[in-house]
């Protein structure tokens, strides 16, 4: 062997030395990464999020485009209380009331009312219904049953269904909990709403205003639902005649708080309350049985208490998130200003809200005077209705009654009536299309 191909060989076998170990070296990082379930194949592409307390002023706006729940941390003066015109810390975000290990303490609502964008366009809503196997609420549930759960549970064949499978549940606390949240919430979810404009007799109004149901952690803030309300737009006369218009805007921004704390979740007549709503409760803080009524005669189904922050004086007090209730406030306008104070939200929204927020929760109002209300008057309300005449609308409702008869009583669409009320329209949105292959 001559001393060249001797002097390559060494050298070969000293790099491979040097791979090996580097693959070595790779190879017990890459265990190390596992623990976060990052394969040795993805290490390379991982970016590591940032903490929520790092992240810069323009990466929170550019997030809170998309995400609402990041607002409560912009600072931007115009969606503020003036004399309080400034973001809140992300520690701001917890629940003070419940203990540093409480699952629930992270949670908290943040109400978006800008019903225009940055080009002072229309920004339209896009509800969105929560996805149980991602809430801690559900950790150690079969999957198969939370597959069955996130299917639609309006008819009662499919409702059996998912109960049949509960039968298998061997854990007796889990299949009574299940249940009750089965019956006394899932059941009423309805299809997420999604629309562009608000119709109200023949006027268009900008739609936009949502609640978004929020989960803050260190390194992410996480949107779990997102449902339209209505903030406030009218003022009662005090003779009871009538309403007039009051919007919360320019010198009365003041009626708004940035911050208020959920210190009271009432219930409804709808559901009955019992022990397993107790106990659950118990577990996210509080709750009761107590029935609000307006002006002591209309129910104000599962009334959630909003007390205003102290560094908000000002704001009123007595406001509460609610099913919408009052028949002369439209149903169809939720996602555009139309309540006397309160924030009005749908059947499903309030009984999930109810369910999910903990007692003393935070609720961030947030919005900006020029953004908050808009009358599209360069819209006709005709172009934009599905129907043209009462005939047409009705036949509709007779349809949906005699095909969907689950949707009519949930939507609670009569078999005649008015072809440009919220409940129409809010039913058309969704089973609109299906509606239209059947007369064809």
């Amino acid at each position: 062997m001559n001393s060249k191909f001797y002097h390559l060989l060494l050298v070969s076998m000293f790099l491979c030395l040097i791979y090996f170990q580097g693959c070595a070296s790779d190879e017990r990082n890459n265990n190390i990464q596992s623990k976060s379930s990052i394969s040795p194949k993805d290490s390379v592409k991982l970016k590591l999020r940032k903490l929520i307390t790092e992240l810069t002023q323009d990466e929170i706006k550019q997030i809170s485009k998309t995400n609402s729940c990041y607002l409560p941390l912009l600072n931007d003066s115009t969606f503020y209380n003036k004399k309080l015109a400034n973001a809140f810390q992300f520690n701001t975000l917890f629940n003070n009331s419940l203990s540093n290990n409480q699952p629930y303490r992270n949670r908290y609502l943040v109400g978006d009312f800008n019903v225009l964008d940055d080009s002072l366009q229309s920004k339209g809503f896009e509800e969105v219904n929560p996805i149980l196997h991602e809430m801690v609420d559900f950790k150690g549930v079969d999957k198969k049953i939370l597959e069955l759960l996130q299917s639609d549970l309006q008819n009662d064949h499919q409702r059996n269904k998912v109960l049949n499978e509960l039968s298998y549940i061997r854990d007796t606390k889990q299949k009574r909990q299940l249940t009750n949240f089965i019956e006394k919430v899932w059941k009423y979810k309805t299809p997420a709403l999604r629309r562009k404009f608000n119709v109200n007799n023949s006027k268009v109004y900008a739609a936009g205003q949502k609640i978004c149901l929020c989960e803050a952690q260190k390194d992410t803030i996480k949107e779990v639902a997102r449902f339209a309300v209505s903030g406030k737009n009218y003022d009662p006369l005090p003779d009871g005649r009538g309403l007039v218009q009051y919007l919360p805007i320019g010198p009365r921004r003041t009626y708004y708080g940035d911050l208020y704390q959920i210190t009271s979740k009432n219930w409804e007549l709808e559901r009955r309350y019992d022990s397993l709503d107790i106990e659950h409760d118990n577990r996210v803080g509080g709750g009761n049985n107590r029935i609000t009524f307006y002006k002591g005669k209309v129910e104000l189904p599962n009334f959630l208490l909003m007390k205003p922050d102290d560094n908000y004086p000002r704001a009123v007090r007595q406001n509460g998130i609610h099913e919408v209730a009052l028949r002369e406030l439209a149903r169809g306008m939720l996602g555009s200003s139309n309540s006397i104070g309160c924030i009005r939200v749908s059947a499903f929204a309030s009984k999930f809200i109810r369910w999910w927020v903990p007692q003393n929760a935070n609720f961030f109002i947030l919005y900006q005077s020029d953004k908050y209300y808009k009358e599209i008057k360069e819209i006709s309300a005709d172009d934009l209705l599905p129907f043209k005449t009462v005939d047409e609308g009705n036949k509709f409702r007779l349809w949906v009654n005699e095909n969907l008869p689950e949707v009519a009583r949930m939507f609670d669409l009569d078999k005649t009536g008015d072809f440009r009320n919220g409940y129409v329209l809010d039913v058309y949105y969704i089973y609109g299309e299906l509606y239209e292959k059947s007369k064809k």
